[in-house]
């Protein structure tokens, strides 16, 4: 069984934003929608061109105990359907996050999403603590390295359980694998990790990195009907573009959708009305 469950999950937050608000395309499906780990820094902008009343909660940025600088070699490649992105998730560290944005979590229109990135599970354990003793904190996602064990998944999940809902956000192309073992771990809900590949670089060598765009959404629909099979709360992401693709992933059992790319182009994309292509 689950040890708890997400608040956000009912869409509380968008009826107290009024239903009027939502597009055609959103009133139907009634579908809760956050960002993704990374795609919108490490607190959510009021004054930002992002309408955050349309969301659910705000996901913040990947979290690590230590600082971690930025990849040596940054890189955006583009390919048909969309680009791989090669950055490391730099981050000043746990401490000096909270430093600087425990207030603005606090004072933040929608619930807050931590996501975290332990090299262990003692790393878990003390970051998850510190999150319990903030305000406006609604759960806490854990992010799983792509050749992390079920064994050492199920290591840092136990090391974050507490008091704050657990997310354990899952490489897509190792959902059907660690799902039915991480089940019963005591997480509150599944999500899903950027999918991984390489590209050629400038330099002809390969760069290995994060990818985005319209071309992922099979691989994610894959994943996320994969996890709903098994009766897993699952938030879907990944080529997520338009009100098709959210209605596709609610199709496919996710009880909640995550925007990232998209976010970039068009601040105004996930409410266009369900007629309305996105550019």
């Amino acid at each position: 069984m689950f040890k708890q469950s997400l608040p956000f999950f009912n869409d509380d937050h968008l009826h107290a934003a009024g239903e009027s608000d939502l597009s055609p395309g959103l009133k139907a499906s009634h579908v809760p929608l956050i960002n993704t780990a990374g795609s919108l820094g490490f607190a959510p902008n009021p004054r930002g061109p992002l309408n955050l009343a349309r969301f659910s909660a705000f996901v913040t940025h990947p979290i690590s105990r230590h600082a971690r600088r930025p990849a040596e070699t940054r890189t955006l490649l583009p390919f048909p359907g969309g680009f791989l992105l090669h950055s490391g998730f730099p981050n000043p560290g746990f401490r000096a996050v909270l430093k600087r944005f425990a207030a603005a979590w606090a004072a933040a229109p929608l619930p807050v999403v931590a996501h975290l990135i332990p090299e262990n599970e003692d790393e878990m354990a003390w970051m998850t603590g510190h999150l319990e003793g903030l305000d406006n904190i609604a759960a806490i996602e854990l992010g799983l390295r792509d050749d992390s064990s079920p064994h050492e998944g199920l290591s840092l999940i136990r090391a974050g359980l507490g008091e704050l809902p657990l997310i354990v956000c899952l490489p897509p192309g190792r959902a059907a694998e660690l799902g039915p073992l991480l089940a019963q771990s005591g997480a509150a809900a599944f999500s899903l990790a950027p999918a991984r590949g390489c590209l050629p670089g400038p330099d002809d060598r390969l760069v290995r990195g994060r990818l985005y765009g319209p071309a992922l959404l099979p691989q994610a629909l894959e994943a996320v009907s994969t996890l709903a099979r098994l009766g897993l709360p699952v938030i879907g992401s990944g080529g997520v573009y338009g009100p098709a693709d959210i209605q596709a992933m609610r199709h496919a059992g996710a009880q909640a959708v995550a925007l990232d790319a998209a976010l970039w182009k068009n601040f105004d994309v996930p409410f266009w009305g369900a007629d309305q292509a996105f550019p």
